[in-house]
């Protein structure tokens, strides 16, 4: 059986974002967790660090 390799992405905007539990960490943990639940392997981690969902030249996104 073919096992599904996938990259992951997270991202926040704001120090505020980050304190009530999406910090980047918290959000990497938890995609991994799932990733991990379903046999998925992960082939790379893109992360966004201080910029708008609505800026569409974040720097990790693009690399995507």
């Amino acid at each position: 059986m073919k096992q599904d390799t996938i990259a992951i992405y997270a991202r926040v905007s704001t120090e505020d974002q980050a304190k009530e539990g999406f910090s980047l960490d918290a959000q990497i943990e938890r995609l991994r967790s799932y990733c991990e639940a379903r046999g998925w392997s992960i082939y790379k981690e893109y992360i966004d660090d201080g910029y708008s969902g609505r800026d569409i030249k974040r720097p990790a996104y693009a690399a995507m």
